[in-house]
């Protein structure tokens, strides 16, 4: 137990003292543990909670960001230990948090938000250190001691590689998804904003902050306060007036340099970004006034109000009162976590964390109409060598939250930008991000969006992401392992079991169970896919009544494993009265998403000549017993001895109704309606027989089938007798493009079975 400095209550027993948060002092103190003969094999880290009163919503900033910078470093001194020990075993590193059991996002209007960047550091880490594995927890304060340790204990040992943050609130475990919305072009804007409006603008004189503020200046009727820590206040050389052309610049700026004598590359560099800075200033300055508007620049130090409290007053005496705040300075300082310093944290956190404060103290926030901050998905996806950056980010967005929680009628936004293809991208990240496959922003279209988000419609989303997102984390492959996962199953957690009744109990469809066994392998590596299951057999289902809570045990078993591929066995089993009981088995393999090859295509035929049937009356005369969330079929096409074809549409299930067999890329509802039309088949042809799934040869999935999405299911009969039948079908959307292929699908063929 390590006791950080100046936190109440230090635990006594077992435990070490770090007596201040100075990079020498934590170095000296894992020094003196491995001097021990330890080796750290996991970490977690418990912050304290934080609450402020009054408006004072600053009050513990200093003492917060003293531990968020002790963890940063700590990060940093085991980085190797970590790394070592989970190539053969289990290393973990792992940060909880009680803001509110909303990861910072909810309506507490009295939570400190510094603690929120924790979630940026696991989200980089994850990515940089492939062989452990990151969890960030948000708990609910609320949530009695005993529950929250019960909590902590099952997300230490989550085998879900796939997720980064979670937070408990007092009823229910949650993650972050993100909802996707397309915005139409040339959509008029409707914005509080006037010819009176009053916008100070942090990093607004250059850089992407500038290319919004110039598209925004083209837009709305309003005036402009620009702050930056460059100096204009002085005449360009002669040269430099019609000359931009960098190579052209140095040169000019050295042979000047050399009639004095004194000529150095650095004194060159120095030269020429002051030169750089000035035009640049002013070209957005005279972009913003040719459309009308009022604009000044003010020289300071976003991080320290002093520096320019006095010329604000003096350009807002002159512009009127602010009324907008865009805060988009930035600093970078890109390295791995164990290359990183204290002064790196605190340079990077400065500019982001300071800045706010700074713009905040130094305007009334009454008068408020507008408080945006350019924040980062580096916060909300991590990105390999940001992780201070990522921390600031993620404070920002927390703080956006909390601002509009306690000032309602301001429109709060922290944009979380995807990487531009200007500003802090270099020209060689920029072609890295492209061979990875990362989408930048352009210029012109992230204007466009940056105007959108000024919209009334958006007020109350403190905070949104613009962009592509960011690379994936590579797994690490290391030995063959075995892995189990144990969870308990109720009928209340997984309402979508009411949907699948047979004979008064609720049955959990086999594709749910395959889907469970699939999805959670691809888990464990999350730069893999689900994309072939062969094998599956059904030995015991189960079954639940309402009250019904039952224990089962996923057996994952490695059995072969390439960069391409990974190759599983996959079993659930449950404790028997002696011996483990077997329900399901099936061989899994997850490939590299880079090494899954394109969709194949299918020839569909429809004949025109056959009346087609609806399907939806399948399940209101009997035929099936399926409730809405696995009603699914809409009409039968076709069908003979020989085949079926049948257009389909897997309703939207919600997360809800999903309980605790979540969709990922293996749309098991959508399964569950592709073996209804063998059903459907049976009973066509059997005299009316009914049928259930008994087992699957082999399953390719080519792309995720989604829900909502008219597709189609062609069913081959490849054999046919009284007691069974195996069919293969293929799923396919309205240009042939196939999802999925199954081979060899079996169910069973009864006239003693009944529904009900």
């Amino acid at each position: 137990m390590i006791n950080l400095p100046n936190i109440d209550n230090p635990y006594q027993e077992n435990s070490l003292n770090l007596k201040d948060s100075r990079e020498e002092t934590i170095k000296e103190l894992f020094v003196n543990i491995r001097n021990r003969g330890f080796n750290i094999g996991s970490f977690v880290h418990l912050h304290p909670r934080f609450t402020f009163q009054g408006k004072k919503f600053y009050q513990h900033f200093n003492l917060e960001r003293d531990i968020l910078k002790c963890v940063f470093l700590i990060a940093k001194f085991i980085k190797e230990d970590l790394n070592v020990f989970g190539e053969s075993h289990h290393a973990r590193f792992m940060t909880v948090s009680q803001m509110d059991g909303n990861l910072g996002k909810g309506t507490s209007g009295n939570v400190s938000v510094v603690g929120g960047g924790l979630t940026g550091l696991i989200k980089c880490l994850n990515l940089e250190w492939s062989p452990v594995f990151c969890r960030a927890v948000d708990l609910d304060p609320s949530i009695f001691a005993r529950k929250a340790a019960d909590h902590i204990y099952d997300e230490y040992y989550d085998a879900n590689r796939d997720i980064i943050e979670v937070a408990y609130d007092t009823n229910q475990r949650k993650t972050p998804f993100e909802t996707t919305e397309i915005i139409e072009e040339n959509k008029p804007i409707q914005a509080r904003i006037t010819k009176e409006s009053v916008f100070l603008v942090s990093g607004g004189a250059k850089g992407v902050t500038a290319t919004c503020v110039k598209a925004m200046a083209k837009v709305f009727p309003c005036k402009f306060i620009l702050l930056g820590r460059s100096d204009i206040q002085f005449d360009l050389p002669a040269y430099a007036v019609n000359d931009s052309d960098e190579r052209n610049l140095k040169s000019l700026i050295m042979q000047d340099l050399k009639k004095s004598g004194k000529a150095s590359l650095a004194d060159v560099k120095k030269i020429y970004n002051k030169i750089v800075a000035k035009k640049e200033i002013e070209e957005t300055l005279a972009t913003i006034r040719a459309e009308g508007n009022e604009a000044m620049y003010i020289k300071g130090d976003v991080t320290k109000v002093a520096t320019f409290k006095n010329a604000l007053n003096t350009a807002s005496a002159k512009l009127g009162k602010i009324t907008g705040i865009i805060h988009g300075a930035g600093r970078l300082a890109d390295k791995y976590i164990q290359d990183k310093t204290a002064q790196d944290f605190e340079n990077v956190l400065s500019v982001k964390l300071d800045g706010m404060l700074s713009l905040l103290a130094a305007t009334d926030i009454m008068d408020l109409d507008y408080l945006i901050m350019f924040s980062s998905v580096a916060g909300y996806y991590g990105n390999v060598g940001q992780s201070d950056y990522a921390i600031a980010n993620e404070i920002l967005s927390k703080a956006a939250h909390l601002f509009k929680t306690n000032h309602s009628n301001t429109h709060v936004s922290a944009i979380n930008w995807g990487a531009w293809d200007s500003g802090m991208v270099s020209g060689e990240l920029k072609a890295q991000f492209e061979a990875m496959g990362v989408k930048l922003v352009n210029s012109e279209g992230g204007a466009a969006m940056f105007l959108n988000e000024l919209n009334n419609r958006y007020e109350d989303q403190a905070s949104t992401i613009i962009g592509g997102t960011l690379p994936a984390g590579i797994s690490y492959l290391g030995e063959l392992k075995t892995h189990h996962i144990v969870k308990t199953i109720t009928a209340k957690n997984n309402p979508f079991l009411q949907d699948h009744v047979i004979q008064g109990k609720a049955v959990l469809p086999v594709v749910n169970a395959v889907g469970w066994m699939a999805q959670n392998c691809e888990r464990l590596y999350p730069d893999y896919r689900v994309y072939e299951i062969s094998d599956t057999r059904l030995f015991k289902g189960l079954v639940f009544d309402q009250e019904d809570e039952k224990t089962y045990t996923l057996e994952l078993k490695e059995e072969a494993k390439s960069e391409e591929e990974i190759k599983f066995s996959a079993t659930v089993l449950s404790q028997g009265k002696k011996l483990p009981i077997i329900h399901y088995k099936a061989n899994v393999v997850i490939r590299n998403k880079k090494a899954i090859p394109a969709a194949p295509t299918f020839n569909l035929k429809k004949n025109t000549s056959v009346a087609l049937k609806d399907g939806k009356e399948l399940y209101k005369n009997g035929a099936l017993f399926h409730g809405p969330n696995f009603q699914g079929i809409n009409q039968i096409i076709d069908s003979s001895d020989k085949h079926m074809l049948l257009s389909c549409t897997a309703p939207n299930v919600s997360a809800e109704e999903q309980g605790q067999f979540p969709v990922d890329s293996v749309n098991t509802f959508f399964s569950d309606i592709q073996y209804q039309g063998m059903v459907v088949w049976v009973q066509q042809f059997n005299d009316g027989a009914k049928s259930l799934p008994l087992q699957t040869e082999n399953v390719t999935l080519f792309k995720p089938v989604p829900f909502e999405k008219l597709m189609y299911v062609h069913i081959d009969i490849t054999e046919s007798t009284e007691y069974k039948m195996i069919a293969n079908c293929t799923v396919m959307d309205e240009e042939g493009t196939v999802y999925m292929k199954t081979s060899g699908a079996a169910v069973t063929v009864s006239k003693q079975l009944q529904w009900n």
